[in-house]
């Protein structure tokens, strides 16, 4: 008899627990409220590029980045309000990593981008050029570094929870 009832509370405990863990479509609201912080960010700083490849002029090409600066500084703030998800915090700690250290790249590499692409032509040099592809280069491996570090945790996180990645939040969203 006493088996039994101790069998009985092991089942009922094991119900308890798993109706206490959160749904796929919990897991998937909060990877979406991730890439709402993310896709802002994600266009303002293809945007930028955008403008840095288009040869615009230097007034655009410097309010692309004033814009840039914003959404970076938003991205680290928004971040920062995120609790994690089912007492773990990998997949937010990889996220703020990731905004973090892109806010450190539009802080570092790209200001010095804009300052070398707002120099009149006649006084560019062949060291300002080739400081400027080394730039864009730390700037690839950087973004390269964090983005597989972020897509691995969400791919974990998807798995765990049972829910496919979508393409955006507008695509999740239909």
């Amino acid at each position: 008899m006493k088996t039994l009832k101790l069998t009985v509370f092991a089942f009922a405990a094991a119900i308890m627990l798993s109706a206490c863990s959160p749904s796929p479509e919990d897991a998937r609201i909060y990877n979406d409220e991730l890439i709402a912080i993310e896709n802002p960010l994600s266009q303002k700083e293809e945007a930028f590029i955008e403008m840095l490849s288009a040869d615009k002029s230097v007034e655009e090409l410097k309010a692309a980045y004033a814009d840039l600066v914003k959404q970076s500084q938003e991205a680290v703030s928004g971040i920062e309000k995120i609790q994690g998800f089912d007492n773990s915090t990998s997949f937010r700690d990889a996220a703020k990593d990731y905004f973090t250290t892109i806010k450190g790249i539009v802080d570092n590499e790209y200001k010095t981008i804009v300052d070398l692409s707002s120099k009149n032509p006649e006084e560019i040099t062949e060291e300002d050029s080739k400081k400027y592809e080394d730039l864009l280069a730390t700037v690839q491996e950087k973004t390269d570094k964090v983005l597989s570090k972020i897509q691995s945790e969400q791919a974990a996180f998807a798995a765990k929870y049972k829910f496919d990645i979508e393409k955006d939040v507008e695509q999740a969203k239909q």
